[in-house]
């Protein structure tokens, strides 16, 4: 049976053994829940400035798959309730940046850092599938799937795949303002 491998599309720039950690969530509820193991999940390390964070992990994908344009089979996103995707935030730099990779943003009103797949990097997977729930997500959806497209207020709009598709599981909640 082929093994899979896990990567992180954003990580909250913690320690990986803090609360807000994204690896450590993971690891609670599914790694070890499925014994699956850490020599299958890749992680962000923290320990680095953010930039060189982001350079490192954009290294680590490269050695994995062995090629400079990494393509990834399945990437799972979530939807905040300002349109954000990965830490692709609204009015943020990141927003702008064409090539695929991983980086570092800033968040200016939290005032902290981030570490992302670019939406390139994500836009090559060959599938992706966005999971929203609750009704505090309902007006994201709605912004993102029918209004005019505006990236720097709906960061998730920028997640169009260049040869793959993208599906949104929704509760009836995230789902409640969509158009039929």
């Amino acid at each position: 049976m082929e093994q899979g491998f896990f990567f992180f599309g954003d990580e909250r720039y913690v320690p990986l053994d803090h609360a807000d950690s994204n690896a450590l969530m993971a690891k609670k509820a599914l790694f070890d829940p499925l014994h699956i193991s850490e020599k299958q999940v890749f992680t962000v390390d923290t320990s680095l400035e953010p930039d060189e964070a982001a350079y490192d992990y954009q290294k680590k994908i490269e050695k994995h798959f062995a090629v400079k344009e990494p393509q990834f089979d399945l990437v799972l996103l979530g939807l905040g309730d300002d349109a954000h995707t990965a830490s692709l935030f609204p009015e943020t730099d990141v927003i702008n940046i064409d090539k695929a990779g991983v980086t570092d943003v800033f968040l200016p009103g939290k005032k902290v850092f981030r570490i992302t797949f670019t939406a390139p990097l994500i836009n090559r997977a060959h599938h992706i599938n966005f999971l929203v729930f609750g009704s505090s997500k309902a007006d994201a959806v709605r912004h993102v799937l029918h209004d005019d497209k505006d990236y720097y207020k709906y960061p998730a709009q920028l997640i169009q795949p260049v040869d793959g598709d993208v599906v949104w599981f929704m509760d009836e909640a995230a789902a409640m303002e969509i158009k039929k």
